[in-house]
């Protein structure tokens, strides 16, 4: 646990500064209901670290951050002359073929760059756990100065942000304002997309802000529940990619999903009228049960036509009934089946001892000399190799079982989903008619 928190404090640190800035300039750009335009932003420093990274410099020196501000500040002068543009064709197409122009640029300039794909990926995924203690200083300094500014400008950044043509100010006043708003908006996303990725910037902007606006119409009230919202799923994120070793970028995008889907689903089950939500649950309800029977009906189907495919529904069965494919195998085959899954475990128990020996080695005690290096590996490729042996011998007995599978499993289950699904058809349609 420790460890753990020694490793994740400065990144998480990071996260809490990335979601307090972010989420309210999320509101804004919900209130301007142009929701890409962080994307478009975000690309386009991506597009000016690519640049600076081809030039030989690396995107976190001053100058690819250099590089990176340059395009972006030409990214928010185009994004203000996109409200003239509103026009004649929607912004929201505007801001989406700036991204995508942005994102092409980006292919192209590194294409024959040495190590390319791999700046491509940090620039998606960044790479938050790599933070130290003078980056995060340096994102509280900045953060903290432009929120201040924005305090300070408050009022007219709020009405540029509500009307879509403000009354009282002069088209030329309008354009001051909304550079402002996009220059500060710039900064913010070069500085955090070098450590955080684009597809986590994209979440810290505008998730948090979504699920506040589900709760309320008042900005102070909005900020408040995107601010909790976005720590909670970045200290989900965390904790899901240290548990379950996941890449820490992608994991916190899905927390933050997954902590959206469940304000969506609190707002609808709980925080709305007894009315509504009595229904709402009957809704919720329904939607369950015809998903989980459909769900059903696709895998007995899959199993039924295809049985030496992969079924992953029933692999799941097999695993939480116990039902496995051994259950349908003859004695003789059944012996061989699970044999084999006893080497499996043993053979896998081998490599992770010797993965275990060459770890301690390397972190804790002297250094294995490089005979006993090769020796591991050897070990462990044989082990390997006994292993995948041993599960081609499974898959071989386990499309046999599935044969029989199909029928005493696959086609009770396909009738007995298909008369669910036809019962609820049923009621809906008598439910229609009374109305």
């Amino acid at each position: 646990m420790e460890d753990a928190l020694s490793l994740l404090l400065l990144p998480f640190a990071a996260s809490v500064a990335f979601v307090l800035i972010h989420a309210y300039f999320g509101v804004h750009v919900l209130r301007r209901n142009i929701v890409f335009a962080d994307l478009a932003l975000a690309q386009l420093s991506a597009l000016g670290a690519t640049v600076a990274f081809a030039g030989g410099y690396a995107p976190t020196s001053p100058a690819g951050f250099g590089y990176a501000l340059l395009f972006t500040a030409v990214g928010a002068a185009l994004l203000t002359f996109s409200r003239g543009v509103a026009r004649f064709v929607s912004r929201e197409a505007f801001v989406g073929i700036l991204y995508v122009v942005a994102t092409a640029a980006t292919v192209l300039v590194i294409d024959r760059s040495p190590q390319g794909a791999e700046h491509v990926k940090r620039i998606l995924i960044g790479s938050i756990l790599t933070v130290g203690t003078a980056d995060v200083a340096k994102f509280i300094a900045l953060y903290a100065a432009i929120g201040a500014l924005h305090w300070f400008l408050r009022r007219p950044l709020l009405a540029i942000s509500s009307e879509s043509q403000p009354q009282g100010r002069t088209t030329l006043a309008i354009q001051v304002w909304d550079f402002v708003f996009f220059l500060s908006f710039g900064v913010v996303v070069t500085s955090s997309v070098t450590t955080a990725g684009v597809l986590l910037v994209f979440s810290f902007l505008i998730v948090p802000a979504v699920i506040g606006t589900i709760f309320s119409r008042k900005v102070h009230v909005v900020l408040v529940i995107a601010w909790g919202a976005g720590i909670l799923a970045s200290v989900a994120g965390f904790a899901g990619s240290y548990v379950l070793d996941l890449p820490t970028g992608a994991t916190m995008v899905a927390a933050f999903a997954m902590v959206l889907v469940l304000a969506g689903l609190a707002k609808a089950l709980i925080f709305v009228e007894a009315a509504r939500r009595s229904a709402n649950r009957r809704i919720a309800g329904r939607i369950v049960i015809a998903s989980t029977l459909i769900l059903i009906l696709a895998s007995s189907l899959w199993l039924i036509i295809n049985p030496a495919a992969d079924q992953p529904l029933v692999a799941a069965f097999e695993a939480a009934t116990g039902l496995g494919p051994a259950h349908f195998l003859k004695a003789s085959d059944r012996d061989i089946y699970e044999s084999a899954g006893r080497d499996m475990l043993r053979f896998q128990g081998e490599v992770d001892r010797l993965n275990a020996r060459e770890k301690a080695a390397r972190y804790e005690g002297a250094p294995l000399a490089d005979d006993e290096i090769r020796r591991i590996a050897s070990y462990q490729q044989s082990f390997n190799e006994m292993t995948r042996g041993e599960q081609y011998v499974q898959d071989v007995l386990r499309g046999k079982a599935r044969e029989r599978e199909r029928w005493a499993v696959g086609l009770p289950a396909a009738i007995i989903a298909t008369v669910g699904l036809g019962l609820m058809w049923g009621q809906r349609r008598l439910s229609e008619r009374r109305r």
